[in-house]
Parts: C-alpha cells; sequence; structure tokens
C-alpha cells in the first residue's frame, strides 16, 4: 500500500482540521513583516525583547536584599535552595534614602508572638545590594495595614537609584506586571536579581470570614484588610517585600506572602495604599498615630431584625461619594454575606481587632485558646464593595467606596 493510500481516510475524517491549518498559515503569512520593513524600524519580538532587558537592566539596582543580622554563609543549609527557603527577604530604594520592604517577611520577623514578632521603630537591618555591597540601616517606620517596613539606609550606603510609584488604579486586567527581587536568595548566592515577566490578573481583597463557617467567630478571614493587585508572575520566598511595576518602570505593587486560598496566583500590595502613608512613616510617625482609614457611614441592626441598615452618611464622605444613603440595607460586604452583625466591623475592616480564637486539637496537639489578629486595620485607598438592597423596590445595586483618611482632631 503506497503512503497516499495509508493517510487518506485520516484525511477524509478530518476536513476541518485541514481547512484551520489552511487559515492558520495564511494568517501566519499575513502578518509577517518583511526583512525590508523589519529593518526600516517596524516592530519586531527581538526589538521587544530588547526593551524587556533593558528595563529589567535599568532597574536591578534599585532591588537590595534585605535581613535582621548578615546571614551566615559558610553555615550548612545556608542556602535558599538546599534550606527550603529564603534567609533574606526583598526590599527596594524610594526616595533617595529609604528601603521599603515587606514588614511580614520571614527574614524580618522576631522570636515571640504579636508585636514582639515585628521589628520596631530604631532596630539595626542588614542589607545587600545588586553588586554584593554589604550596607546597614535602621527602621524609621511601620504600618502593618499595609504590611510595609520602611528603613532608612546608614551613612555610607552605595549610591542606588529610587523606583517611582505608579497609579496602582490605572493597573487594568491583562496590562503587563514585572517583579524584581531576591528569589530563593537568588540575590545573595549568584549575585543575581531576579526578574519575572506576566500579568495583572486580578484586584480584589481576601475572603472576610472563613466561607465554610462564617457564624463561628473562632474562625476568619485574612487579618490583611487591604486590596491585593494579583499578578501570575513568580512570587517565591525571598521576593517578599520587592517591587511589582508596570511598562514605564513605576512600581505599582509589593510582593506580600498573602494568597488567596486555591487560586495559586502571586499577591502584591498595591501601590496607592503605599504612599498614601509613606510620607508620614519617613518621619517616624508611630503606627497607632497614623492616618486612619475613614468610610464615612454607620450601620445599624433593628431590634429583633436581622437585616443590617444604613442609619447615617457624613456629608463629602468615602460613602457619600460611592452613592451610599440613608435606609439602605447592607446585603454584601466584596460579595460576600454578613453572618452577623457582630462581625461586620471585622469584614470592612474598620479597626485593629484582636480576638481569642481556638487553635490545636487534632491527634497530637490540645485544643487551646490563643489571641490573633483577625483585622488589621484597613488601609486609605482600599477599595471595598458594599451591596445594598433598597428596602422598598427590593432591587441591589453594589458600589465601590474607597477609603479615605480620617480628618484629625483639634
Amino acid at each position: 500500500m503506497s503512503f497516499f493510500r495509508r493517510i487518506r481516510p485520516s484525511m477524509l475524517l478530518l476536513p476541518g482540521l485541514l481547512l484551520a491549518s489552511a487559515v492558520a498559515l495564511t494568517s501566519i503569512h499575513a502578518f509577517s513583516v518583511p526583512a525590508a520593513e523589519a529593518q526600516q524600524g517596524a516592530p519586531t519580538l527581538k526589538a521587544l525583547q530588547s526593551e524587556r532587558v533593558a528595563i529589567a537592566k535599568a532597574l536591578t539596582p534599585a532591588v537590595v536584599a534585605v535581613a535582621q543580622t548578615r546571614p551566615n554563609f559558610g553555615a550548612d543549609g545556608q542556602t535558599g535552595m538546599a534550606g527550603g527557603n529564603a534567609i533574606a527577604a526583598s526590599g527596594f530604594v524610594v526616595d533617595g534614602d529609604f528601603v521599603l520592604t515587606d514588614l511580614e517577611a520571614g527574614p524580618l520577623l522576631q522570636p515571640g508572638t504579636g508585636d514582639a514578632m515585628y521589628m520596631e521603630i530604631g532596630k539595626p537591618v542588614w542589607m545587600m545590594a545588586h553588586d554584593g555591597t554589604e550596607f546597614s540601616g535602621k527602621v524609621v517606620g511601620r504600618d502593618r495595614r499595609n504590611l510595609m517596613l520602611l528603613i532608612r539606609m546608614d551613612e555610607g550606603h552605595p549610591d542606588l537609584p529610587s523606583l517611582k510609584f505608579g497609579d496602582s488604579d490605572k493597573a487594568a486586567m491583562g496590562s503587563t506586571a514585572m517583579a524584581l527581587g531576591n528569589t530563593l536568595d537568588s540575590l545573595l548566592i549568584d549575585r543575581v536579581v531576579s526578574f519575572s515577566y506576566g500579568t495583572v490578573s486580578g484586584f480584589y481583597r481576601f475572603e472576610p470570614v472563613d466561607v465554610l463557617k462564617p457564624e463561628d467567630e473562632n474562625s476568619a478571614g485574612d487579618p490583611y484588610k487591604g486590596n491585593v493587585l494579583e499578578v501570575d508572575v513568580a512570587v517565591h520566598p525571598g521576593d517578599h517585600g520587592g517591587p511589582i511595576f508596570n511598562l514605564d518602570g513605576e512600581v505599582i505593587g509589593m510582593m506580600c506572602g498573602h494568597f488567596m486560598a486555591g487560586r495559586h496566583l502571586g499577591c502584591a500590595v498595591p501601590s496607592n495604599q503605599l504612599r498614601a502613608v509613606l510620607p508620614q512613616l519617613k518621619k517616624s510617625v508611630p503606627e497607632g498615630e497614623l492616618a486612619q482609614g475613614y468610610l464615612g457611614f454607620f450601620a445599624k441592626r433593628p431590634e429583633g431584625d436581622k437585616r443590617i441598615f444604613i442609619s447615617k452618611v457624613d456629608d463629602g464622605s468615602p460613602a457619600h461619594k460611592a452613592g451610599i444613603k440613608v435606609g439602605q440595607e447592607l446585603v454584601r460586604v466584596d460579595n460576600y454575606r454578613i453572618p452577623a452583625f457582630e462581625r461586620l466591623a471585622e469584614m470592612l475592616g474598620s479597626k485593629p481587632i484582636v480576638r481569642k480564637r481556638k487553635v490545636g486539637g487534632g491527634m497530637f496537639q490540645r485544643e487551646r485558646e490563643v489571641e490573633m489578629p483577625v483585622s488589621y486595620g484597613v488601609p486609605v485607598g482600599t477599595h471595598i464593595q458594599l451591596t445594598l438592597r433598597d428596602p422598598e423596590t427590593g432591587k441591589e445595586r453594589t458600589v465601590d467606596l474607597i477609603v479615605g483618611e480620617k480628618a484629625e482632631d483639634f
């Protein structure tokens, strides 16, 4: 049997596939760029690659490795790959002498629980530049609501460029996102600031309560109540605190270790939240005196009624600008049902909340009560989706409330 006789039955069964292939080949030919046009400046993949390499090279010097103390490079297992975890976090230079990083990055956590875990103002910090130069700094500010730790570099630090903040609200879904960091100690081991290229795939807040057991006060969502940019760039141990930036080289987020369960993509604190509080951190304003998030509405639950109604809206407030009105029923927060009025403050993040929660109780652990944060408080600049129902018509609508800054009291 000849070759053509052997393949003929398959060809008869797949006419659509052959037609599709012909169309695909035609399309490729139609979009191909002749060599002469490419030489005259028409865009090519090589040109795009060159631009991407150039932007990574330009921004790399602004990224540093950060740890509490100088790692013991000679100890057994003291490498990111072999140890299974990074021994330095990432940070990036802002406003000349300052380095911004993730407050909760593992290499910056101190032994203990609660506030004792987080580095305090005045604590010394070890850092390494992109070229291996080691230098030091001191903590000048922290804001757990935004997972921020701000460090001032000590005298004699290397001359490093600063990164500029962009508008994270303009980071549309599908837009390009790039990341620089100390992936698994790539800077410490190889003297390489790692680069990752991907896409902005989401913008949201984490689930406010445990959706499987919302009525159980011992369950909770993520204590971080700000927004995140979800990105499909690589976010590994060692990257937390590193910058996410756009095609203009502007920082649109800071990588963090928080993520939405089941989504498996990296997350970053949006730049608009970071820069809202940065001026105060540079002045070493204590955490409790930082600008407070302001929603501008009050809610109440009538006696004997499970429903929650808007009882007051301040003129000119974020709630007023979002179109929230007195008398409307508050149905959902970020599209999650409100299980009880008592949990509304936790869902909104209107204040820091610490609650006693039961942990353990497995086969080898005894159940015990511990104090754990269920809300760090909502940062200025956060977007909150509120679903409201008109009690007369029953119609629902969802509004976008952008958290403002509470005015100072005199």
